[in-house]
């Protein structure tokens, strides 16, 4: 097995993939800056979607990337293979790992090329890793690196606002938060897998118990396609909750920075309240704990069913482990954490 291919320390070209979902991209950063602290001459590219572009901007880790959309032509097919070639990647680090990425990597030239253990694509990368069980999503990328011989102790995901960015999220905290209130908790009640999605009347519930018990505004994030819903939740809770403004992905970021709390799903923005630092709260349905950072000021809550966690993305049973976990056990269970872990109570 090769291990080193030269002088890594002084002027490697590496190439990472990871093209989506924005989350997955977020949970991605870690490599860049392990890569650059163990190998400070090296050079590190990130090859995404242009729909997550946005959260590698400002990243000091990252010198550059090559941004492609989902689908398309033969044209920019052979343009982005031609790109490829012409970068002369030294390392190539596919996180993505399906058919698409795996052809691409064969076709980038690039003499060492590592990605996960699938069957039938071991003559396309030269190096597979099979991270076996681990504790993190972010443990799982880093298996990766092991035929490089780095070893990092490093796996929080980062995203690096600006002081511009900073100032919008503060300032929109100042203009929403009334007096009477103490805290700012960011929702996000949306996922495209409705076997993580908590039900929009249970979070309309959760966001009135929150507003009544912890005299905190909830704060309903959408993005595209998500707005009704958000309203939904807004009029249900009878108006202690209310609806964000129209956010770009950075201005959301800044957002559930300046939040005391950030509750929802198991989607991107609980990993962005990861990367900047806001206590998360997560409701998990389909998914693990293994996406929860593990830290005190992250937390996740689950019904606990037998089949949870299955990973799946349909359900026989009606998603019984999103439907039966009713608002008032999930708000009991939250209380405690934030008396817990946070200090919230003892004002």
């Amino acid at each position: 097995m090769i291990t080193d291919i030269g002088p890594m320390s002084v002027n490697t070209n590496f190439l990472l993939i990871q093209l989506r979902q924005l989350g997955d991209v977020l949970l991605t950063t870690p490599i860049a800056r392990i890569i650059k602290e163990t190998h400070p001459g090296a050079a590190v590219c990130f090859w995404t979607e242009a729909a997550c572009q946005s959260v590698l901007q400002e990243n000091p880790y990252i010198d550059r990337m090559v941004v492609s959309e989902r689908t398309s032509n033969l044209q920019h097919t052979f343009s982005l293979v031609r790109q490829l070639r012409q970068s002369r990647f030294d390392v190539l680090i596919d996180f993505m790992s399906n058919p698409r990425s795996a052809i691409f990597s064969f076709l980038s030239g690039a003499p060492m090329r590592i990605s996960y253990r699938k069957g039938g694509r071991g003559l396309l990368y030269t190096h597979q890793v099979d991270p076996g069980n681990v504790p993190y999503a972010v443990d799982y990328k880093k298996a990766l690196l092991q035929p490089l011989g780095i070893k990092n102790e490093w796996h929080l995901p980062e995203i690096f606002l600006t002081q511009k960015e900073h100032v919008f999220g503060r300032d929109l905290r100042q203009k929403l938060l009334p007096p009477e209130k103490l805290r700012l908790i960011t929702i996000d009640p949306s996922h495209r897998r409705y076997t993580r999605r908590w039900p929009a009347e249970h979070y309309a519930r959760f966001s009135k118990l929150m507003a009544e018990q912890m005299r905190a505004l909830p704060l309903v994030l959408w993005g595209p396609g998500e707005e009704e819903t958000a309203r939904k939740i807004v009029a249900a809770s009878g108006n202690r909750a209310m609806m964000a403004p129209e956010t770009s992905v950075r201005e959301m970021a800044a957002l559930i920075k300046a939040a005391d709390l950030h509750v929802g799903n198991c989607s991107a923005p609980r990993h962005i309240a990861v990367a900047v630092g806001t206590p998360s709260f997560t409701i998990l349905g389909s998914t693990s704990s293994g996406w929860t950072f593990p830290a005190e000021i992250h937390t996740d809550c689950s019904l606990g069913i037998h089949c949870q966690p299955c990973n799946r993305n349909e359900c026989s049973i009606k998603v019984k482990c999103l439907t039966d976990l009713l608002p008032q056990d999930a708000f009991e269970q939250l209380a405690r954490w934030t008396h817990a872990s946070l200090g919230w109570g003892s004002e």
